[in-house]
This record gives C-alpha cells, sequence and structure tokens, in this order.
C-alpha cells in the first residue's frame, strides 16, 4: 500500500489523508476487514504528527469508513453498509441557515399585493387555475370514503401507491416497488419526515446553492446546519462537495437534480453517475426531490433521475402539487423498507395523519384514462409560454432557459441586489423573489413564467426592458 500523500495548496493534510484511504478503499487497494497500520507507523509513514492521524481516524469511524477494535487495531469496515446508520457527529464551522428578518419582511410584503389585481404574480409555486387539468369525478357519497380508507396502512392509501408505480413507470421506464412506497401530504411534509427521522441537531446537510430549501424554515428549527454547494451548467459541483464533505462530514446530500428550482438548471447524466459514485465512496445517503420530473417540456431529453441510478441509496421524493394543483397535496417517498419503517414512525409520533379524501381524489385523477393526454396537454402550455417569454427577452438580459418545470432565473446586470431594487420591482408590480432567500448573493431573480398568461408575460418583459434603462435590472 502506497502511503505517499501528493499535497495540495490550501486543503489541510488531514483531509488529503481521508481522501487517500477512502480512495484506497474504493479503488481495492484497501479491502473490507484489512487491517491498517497502527497510528504511530502511519504517522512516520505519511510524515506527519500523530494528532494527525489521531483526527483521520477519529472521522474516519464517525461515517463509517473504518472500525477501531479495542486489541485488534483499525480495519476498513466490511459492514453492509445501510441507510439507518447514525454516525456519530463532531460539528465545526457551522454555517447559520437563520432568514434574517429582513427576508421575513420582504416576502409578508410580497404576499400583501397577492390581491392586487394589477401586480405580476411571478411568485406563487404553483400553477394558475386555467392550466390546472380538470379531471372528472365519479359520483360517490360519504361510505365509499370509509371504505377506501379499510385500503390505507401506515404508507397509505394502497390503490394510489399502485398508480404512482404506474406512473413513474410509464414516465421514467423503471419500477418504484409499491412495497417501498410512502404516500405523505406534498413534498414538505416529506423532506420534514426525513428530517425529522434521519437527522439530528446540528447534522449538517449538503445542498445546492442557491436553493429552495434555504427558504424552508424546518432546517432551522430542527437544528439542521445547511452547507451551500455551487452549481455550473451541469448542476451541483462535486469537487466543491467533496470538499464539505471532508471538512464538515455532511450526513446527506439533499437535491433536486431535475429542473432545479430556482435555477431551473438539470443536472447533466455524466455528473448523476459521478455524483452517485462519490456519495457512495463516502457513503451518504443521496435525497433526491423530483417536484418538476414529470413536467419537461421534450419528453425525448428525459433523464435518469438518480433512484434509477442507484435505488438502494437514494431516497425519492416525489409530488403531485405541481401537477393538480397545492390543495389535494399529495407527495411520496421512496426508500428502503427500514427506513420507511422510521418515517412511518415519526409521523405516527408527530400525530401528523395522512387524510383518505386527497388520497381517493388523487387515485381518481391518476387513474383518469385522459390523464397522460392531459399532461402532456400542461407540459405543451408552459413550454409555449417559456418560448414566448424567450422569444421577448432577446439577449440584453440573461436567462436560464430551462428544459421544464416553471422557473427562470434571471441574472441582473448590477453588482449587487439591494433593496432599493426589490423595492423597485415590488413599486412596479413585479412579484418575485431574490437569489439571496435561496442563500445566494448572485444578483438574481427567480420568475414562474408557467403562472403567467401571455398578456401579462408580455408586460412583465417591458417592464424588466425598462428596469434596465434605469440600471436596476
Amino acid at each position: 500500500m502506497n502511503w505517499d500523500i501528493e499535497r495540495a495548496p490550501k486543503i489541510p493534510i488531514y483531509q488529503l489523508i481521508m481522501k487517500h484511504i477512502t480512495q484506497s478503499i474504493q479503488n481495492g487497494q484497501l479491502l473490507p476487514g484489512e487491517k491498517l497500520p497502527s497510528e504511530r507507523k502511519l504517522a512516520t509513514l505519511i510524515g506527519v504528527n500523530r494528532s494527525t492521524i489521531v483526527r483521520v481516524m477519529s472521522e474516519l469511524e464517525a461515517k463509517g469508513i473504518i472500525k477501531r477494535q479495542q486489541g485488534s487495531g483499525t480495519v476498513v469496515n466490511d459492514d453492509r453498509w445501510g441507510l439507518s446508520q447514525e454516525p456519530i457527529v463532531d460539528w465545526h464551522q457551522l454555517i447559520q441557515t437563520q432568514q434574517p428578518d429582513e427576508h421575513r419582511r420582504l416576502q409578508d410584503k410580497i404576499k400583501a399585493r397577492l390581491h392586487d389585481d394589477t401586480v405580476i404574480d411571478a411568485y406563487t409555486g404553483e400553477l394558475p387555475l386555467d392550466l390546472v387539468p380538470a379531471f372528472a369525478l365519479p359520483q360517490s357519497n360519504w361510505r365509499d370514503f370509509i371504505e377506501a380508507d379499510k385500503n390505507q396502512d401506515d404508507l397509505g392509501y394502497f390503490p394510489l401507491r399502485q398508480a404512482i408505480s404506474t406512473l413513474v413507470a410509464q414516465d421514467y421506464q423503471f419500477t418504484l416497488s409499491v412495497e417501498h412506497l410512502m404516500i405523505t401530504s406534498g413534498g414538505h411534509q416529506a423532506i420534514f419526515l426525513i428530517v425529522q427521522a434521519l437527522l439530528n441537531s446540528g447534522d449538517a446537510v449538503a445542498i445546492c446553492q442557491p436553493s429552495f430549501l434555504y427558504a424552508l424554515n424546518l432546517f432551522q428549527t430542527a437544528g439542521i446546519r445547511l452547507y451551500g454547494v455551487p452549481m455550473d451548467d451541469q448542476g451541483m459541483r462535486l469537487d466543491l462537495l467533496e470538499t464539505e464533505i471532508l471538512k464538515h462530514r455532511v450526513k446527506l446530500v439533499m437535491l433536486n437534480p431535475t429542473f432545479q428550482n430556482p435555477t431551473g438548471t438539470t443536472m447533466s447524466l455524466a455528473r448523476r453517475k459521478a455524483l452517485i459514485k462519490l456519495c457512495q465512496t463516502y457513503k451518504i445517503p443521496i435525497i433526491e426531490d423530483d417536484a418538476f420530473g414529470l413536467l419537461p417540456f421534450d419528453k425525448r431529453q428525459n433523464l435518469p433521475p438518480l433512484k434509477k441510478l442507484d435505488p438502494q441509496n437514494v431516497i425519492y421524493i416525489g409530488s403531485l402539487s405541481k401537477i393538480i394543483g397545492s390543495t389535494t397535496k399529495i407527495g411520496w417517498i421512496s426508500a428502503p423498507p427500514a427506513v420507511l419503517e422510521k418515517l412511518s414512525i415519526a409521523r405516527q409520533d408527530l400525530d401528523l395523519t395522512l387524510s383518505i379524501f386527497p388520497q381517493v381524489l388523487a387515485n381518481y385523477a391518476l387513474s383518469d384514462i385522459t390523464f397522460q393526454e392531459k399532461l402532456a396537454s400542461l407540459r405543451a402550455k408552459i413550454s409555449a409560454r417559456m418560448t414566448y417569454f424567450f422569444d421577448l427577452i432577446g439577449h440584453d438580459i440573461t436567462c436560464h432557459r430551462p428544459a421544464g418545470g416553471f422557473y427562470v432565473w434571471l441574472k441582473l446586470s448590477t453588482d449587487t441586489l439591494t433593496k432599493k431594487q426589490m423595492d423597485a420591482f415590488l413599486g412596479v408590480g413585479i412579484l418575485c423573489l431574490p437569489s439571496f432567500i435561496f442563500g445566494d448573493k448572485t444578483p438574481a431573480i427567480r420568475l414562474n413564467i408557467a403562472r403567467l398568461n401571455f398578456e401579462e408575460i408580455t408586460r412583465l418583459v417591458e417592464t424588466l426592458q425598462d428596469l434596465k434603462q434605469t440600471g436596476l435590472c
């Protein structure tokens, strides 16, 4: 075994040693159960202080990569890694996720304008009523719902779980086992249950930067520390993710790789595979939020979800809220049975009952013979609005053009995004969310183009162009 560690500027030596050992296990140079040299001998071989090796071994043991056995020394962990493991965590150099008061004040000011018919609502994160597919409901009475409730267990309404499994098979050509599916009251409840059941106060989670997850108070309430990893045009940068993993003992990676919120970026296939390999190397589960995955503008360009690429180590979150409206609040989690059991117990402990009514209604929608036709029509209508927006906006204003979903990420030409600029947007009637809400200092705003009709899009673009002339956009 080669213990020559290639030094790198600005990277602590203990991180380089951790990476070297982890990669040696990954490529087979160190085998499961193989004994490592003593701490004193390793310090001599590498040419560092023994205290450095002690820190390396403590970090690797906490992550479950090695095992220390009294009287036998240190060996490579030969246990099969499972999502239910709870490594001991020692937290340091953590970022704060608390939202400053001005963030909440800004959103309150935006919400106060929502009932004003003159504003352009590119803020609300759901479809307008005219785009929500209309599904006919069969005649039913109260007893039908009582009877349906008999088909519900701790994981939810069984016929709906079957319908979701069929939907995913049709759109992604892979199977989510009904036994591994749990219905939730929307995608946010799914995230909440994962935080409550799989994380402890002080745990670290790596997310994209920017990310809608920064705007969720549930992380702050639970004492979870978020580490933002910048993105490029292919998604989360894995070199920077690995740095965060080595520095902060990241316990979960949580992201939405398809039509990312707020940027609309879609992670490339190569980056998806590399992300999975990296997380397998460090034995870190991935939480994949696929809220917009059913809304590509061109299904021929669909990329496989992370769950399809690595079924065992990815917890998958889906949602119908972006298609049939948020009032129904139906989401789901696909995970190993041991994880679902833990999530189910957490839901019971928190008394988060799952009503049979929205589940039956969602099952009616998915069972409608016109569902796929109406879903295709919805995709086409949103795509038409996106095309119209980009045809009008031209090249004067920089926007990322998404391949699906609702959002456009518009970058401002100014050096910063100030309160004066946000007041200017509100003043001219544009309701939107600024980049700092999503944990990013880059001057940009998120626009929900799917929510706007063609007349509103025209007004939006004209107003943005006027603001650009004044130097505010």
